[in-house]
């Protein structure tokens, strides 16, 4: 298992390279100044490059969040469902005992 997680973890360093390396990439090969304009506000002036890889980084941080959303939804929905299961069980075993006579 040692030889399986440290393999993962080249590979994702892996991955990581290669996303710097695709970052300076862009932003070289685009260095034209741009002042974006968002919502009528112009936050301030960068490279095309710099702007492109803002953007993606945004858009993968919305996208992660947009999927987390699910997912605590289940969490809370398990909670519940686990209380509701401990107090069946007391319920269970209360009517056990009151058959048995205890």
């Amino acid at each position: 298992m040692s030889f399986l997680r440290w393999l993962m973890h080249v590979f994702l360093g892996f991955v990581a390279l290669l996303c710097v390396a695709l970052g300076i990439y862009i932003s070289v090969e685009n260095p034209q100044i741009i002042s974006p304009v968002i919502a009528g506000y112009s936050p301030f002036s960068g490279s095309v490059g710099v702007w492109l890889i803002a953007m993606l980084l945004l858009g993968i941080l919305l996208g992660v969040l947009a999927s987390l959303l699910p997912l605590f939804t289940q969490r809370r929905r398990v909670r519940g469902l686990s209380r509701q299961l401990k107090k069946m069980e007391r319920e269970l075993q209360a009517a056990h005992r009151k058959v048995s006579g205890d």
